[in-house]
């Protein structure tokens, strides 16, 4: 019988989480369920003993399943070879080092079947280990907001202010992606892919619940910033401005997005600045401010007004409290 959810597992050197978020996968869906749905592993290259895990994991998986290894490729290229390989009308993304919880997948599977949606958004909680969750769900603010709009454009374009592209807390089908897939060899991939998706998707259902357990270690990620990701986030900001004229529709949506990814650049060049006194950080504003103005004819500045006041709410939250 043809699935009707694959769920796409990229693995690298997670030998440590692996079986976890392969096993949540199988805790999440009732056995009467099992026949509906597959697994696609795709091993990306690891080093360690991951291929070693699966092995382990798939030869009691109750649960159809194909495991496919490659060359290390990247994150992209491992989500786009599960993509070829999927089977399944709807898709959903899971990273190796994450967890379904809360009956996720029968939840999922139950919302298919009641309305065919085109993208399910869900939320997400972040933990750091086993006794360490955060108190509030990652979109808590966001589901909020959007239960007391009626328009749906309302809610679209707060989902572009959210801003959180995160491709594993949706479902997706399948037809979204004929034309698009993952930027292979760059990174924040899901800000360059998700949103392209929208404009797609006639039926969005939102379904304000936990379904997954997200991992991330306390050292946030711009400890590790380089001038790599810069680079590869003004990618982005590049992609999102030529958006205005691919699907001039969704301009206002375009326009939050490039907002929203010129700040996030300008806040990790002056932090990596503060961090290493290294000029050349700084250095990537005014040279990407001169490239955007040749290019699009575009100067979204240095953002002073809008970080003046993100540091005094700070301030304000820290003295209330």
């Amino acid at each position: 019988m043809k699935p009707t959810l694959s769920i796409i597992v990229p693995c690298y050197n997670v030998q440590h989480y692996v079986q976890a978020a392969l096993q949540s996968i199988v805790d999440n869906m009732q056995p009467e369920n099992h026949a509906r749905a597959e697994i696609i592993i795709v091993n990306d290259g690891a080093t360690d003993q991951t291929a070693e895990k699966i092995t382990q994991f798939v030869s009691g998986c109750p649960i159809a399943y194909q495991v496919i290894t490659q060359k290390n490729a990247g994150l992209s290229a491992a989500r786009n070879t599960g993509m070829a390989a999927a089977q399944g009308d709807y898709w959903l993304f899971l990273d190796s080092d994450d967890m379904y919880h809360h009956h996720a997948l029968d939840k999922i599977l139950a919302v298919i079947d009641a309305h065919a949606p085109d993208i399910i958004e869900f939320d997400a909680t972040i933990f750091y280990g086993e006794h360490d969750w955060q108190p509030r769900t990652l979109y808590h603010a966001y589901f909020a907001d959007v239960a007391q709009m009626q328009a749906e454009s309302a809610k679209i374009y707060r989902a572009f202010e959210e801003n959180r592209w995160y491709v594993w807390s949706r479902c997706y089908h399948k037809k979204l992606f004929t034309n698009q897939q993952f930027e292979i060899g760059k990174l924040y991939e899901d800000f360059m892919t998700i949103p392209y998706l929208y404009p797609q998707a006639q039926f969005i259902f939102r379904l304000p619940e936990s379904l997954l357990a997200y991992r991330q270690n306390h050292s946030s990620i711009t400890a590790n910033v380089s001038h790599r990701h810069i680079a590869d986030i003004f990618y982005g900001l590049q992609k999102a401005i030529r958006a205005e004229t691919e699907l001039p529709t969704y301009r206002t949506m375009w326009a939050m997005l490039q907002l929203k990814t010129w700040r996030l650049i300008v806040a990790y060049c002056v932090k990596k600045f503060l961090q290493t006194r290294e000029w050349t950080y700084l250095q990537h504003i005014p040279h990407f401010r001169a490239q955007t103005r040749a290019e699009f004819g575009r100067d979204y500045g240095w953002q002073l007004g809008y970080f003046a006041r993100v540091i005094i709410k700070r301030l304000r939250e820290k003295i209330i409290k």
